[in-house]
């Protein structure tokens, strides 16, 4: 009786590690998984206005009675990023927003906009929200100006008045895309994954490849 308990003693030790190597695999494949999935960007719309053109030029009132200006020449980026009281995914998103801003606030603006319906219900949305230290425009050109169709959505314009960005975003890295599209000057991360190498990094990964090459001939 010892030995057969000893026995499946032996058996159940040794399934437990099998199971704890197993679980530690295939967490090893998700990693290399993870490392090699190219990341994801916002996801960018033909309609509207093309990155790389002159953004639309508006002055709107905010909903403190200031003037939102889009367009044109300024001293910083603008990033607007359209919303709704009733999207819940928007609701997730602001905070990602305002967080952003902060972290890039020597070079980045912020505003949200939407469209027209009742300015009561908006102002408790920029309370409840903690937006209201950044502008907050109702406008129905404003999205039609961009063909804003779905939520949320946002769009970065560059101190020159350029449209660097723009797209569906649900999550701060949706958010920073827009960001890395204006620094790298692609539209979309995509882009910039499939564009050609430099011309010099170019040169340098086909000398390498051919002094490989000569070194397994020799």
């Amino acid at each position: 009786m010892t030995e057969l308990l000893l026995t499946g003693m032996i058996v159940q030790w040794l399934v437990i590690i099998g199971l704890i190597v197993a679980v530690l695999a295939l967490g090893r494949q998700v990693g290399l998984l993870h490392t090699r999935l190219a990341p994801a960007g916002a996801l960018v719309t033909a309609s509207g206005p093309k990155v790389g053109e002159f953004a639309p030029r508006l002055n709107l009132p905010t909903l403190t009675g200031d003037t939102l200006e889009v367009g044109g020449q300024r001293s910083r980026a603008l990033l607007i990023l359209f919303v709704s009281p009733t999207c819940p995914l928007c609701k997730a998103l602001v905070p990602a927003a305002r967080a952003m801003a902060r972290s890039e606030r020597q070079r980045l603006d912020l505003a949200f906009a939407s469209d027209g319906g009742d300015t009561t219900s908006h102002g408790r949305y920029v309370a409840d929200m903690e937006i209201e230290a950044w502008p907050y425009v109702q406008s129905f050109e404003l999205g039609m100006r961009f063909e804003v169709a779905k939520l949320p959505y946002a769009v970065l314009i560059d101190a020159a008045g350029v449209l660097r960005g723009k797209g569906l975003v649900n999550s701060r890295e949706h958010l920073e895309s827009l960001l890395e599209s204006m620094d790298s000057g692609y539209a979309t991360i995509q882009d910039y994954l499939n564009a050609e190498p430099p011309e010099g990094l170019a040169r340098e990964a086909a000398s390498s490849s051919a002094s490989s090459t000569n070194q397994s001939r020799s």
